[in-house]
């Protein structure tokens, strides 16, 4: 099916859904402040009245309208590091409310599932696909998405936005001050990482891995609000054609040493890295301050929402500082 069909099928359910005129739904009321709009990379979202359905096509959406006290009828499905499809946080805010239909983005954002779901808004502020599916999901309804490009706007400036096209602004400052008072008090409360440098090995291979050498990188800014400090050495490497990523040969594994080495991938891929002769001559990997994170966990500092971070606080910032005290 081309993309001219898919949208014009978009269309054809948005009309089917009005029914006849006899039989339609009466209109919602707008509500104290709408109808809002909220502008992005690509163009404006302007929604009439406060959202019911709600579709999410990333998690980290997903996530924030659950902050926020809003189920989506149908969600992305996380691939990695989870049997159900749902993030360990937001199953548990879920709790026993059922939950999202969940659709896979591997192949693009599926249009005919969305446009099924009968959304009042789309919520894509970490949509990779979005360049070339924006058109489409466009046509379906207001489709509330990224300042800059997907995951390079800020946590709080994604909780903003999102929390302006649900109704929920008083809501979304609240929850954006409650996350920020956590990710104090877990610095204030583990000495042990002030002022200690970190570096972070990323998906490492049978040849070599990667490692983040920007300060500006999502789980970067994270471990510099916990007082740790992106090492030097690493933060000079050269940048490969991932931006925020340098690429090493294990020849070259020293040059990441520093007080705390984090790392993260599957648990063979990271048992490649161990394994490494370099790896192990690090100081860090020699004192024991070698932290290994699964994909959850690197995803819930990576992909950052109240939620995921929250939820890194009480699991991965205490792993942190055990490490770095040693």
């Amino acid at each position: 099916m081309t993309r001219w069909m898919i949208v014009s099928l978009a269309c054809l359910l948005a009309l089917v859904a009005c029914g006849r005129p006899a039989e339609a739904p009466p209109e919602a009321p707008a509500g104290a402040g709408f109808p809002v709009t909220v502008t992005g990379k690509l163009g404006a979202a302007t929604i009439p009245a406060q959202p019911v359905r709600v579709v999410a096509t990333d998690w980290t959406s997903a996530d924030i309208a659950l902050a926020l006290g809003v189920v989506p009828v149908a969600a992305q499905r996380v691939r990695l590091g989870t049997d159900t499809g749902i993030q360990p946080w937001a199953q548990e805010k879920l709790g026993g409310a059922p939950a999202p239909q969940l659709f896979g983005t591997d192949q693009g954002d599926p249009i005919e599932t969305i446009a099924a779901a009968r959304p009042d808004v789309i919520l894509a502020t970490k949509d990779y696909n979005l360049d070339t599916d924006y058109a489409a999901l466009s046509a379906i309804a207001p489709v509330v998405h990224y300042a800059a490009a997907p995951n390079a706007d800020s946590w709080q400036d994604t909780t903003r936005a999102i929390a302006a096209a649900l109704g929920k602004v008083d809501e979304g400052e609240q929850l954006i001050t409650d996350t920020q008072n956590r990710i104090a008090e877990a610095r204030d409360g583990n000495a042990a990482l002030g002022g200690r440098t970190f570096s972070f090995l990323v998906g490492p291979t049978d040849t070599g891995v990667y490692a983040v050498n920007s300060a500006d990188d999502v789980s970067a800014r994270f471990l510099t609000e916990l007082g740790l400090t992106l090492s030097p050495a690493t933060a000079g490497l050269p940048t490969s054609s991932i931006p925020g990523r340098a690429q090493l040969s294990y020849e070259e594994i020293g040059r990441t040493d520093a007080d705390l080495v984090v790392a993260t991938g599957s648990a063979a891929a990271l048992g490649t890295l161990t394994a490494q002769p370099g790896f192990a001559a690090l100081s860090a990997a020699t004192a024991g301050r070698y932290v290994a994170l699964s994909p959850t966990e690197a995803q819930a500092i990576a992909f950052p929402s109240p939620l995921s971070l929250d939820w890194a606080v009480a699991r991965v910032v205490p792993r942190l500082a055990e490490a770095a005290g040693r």
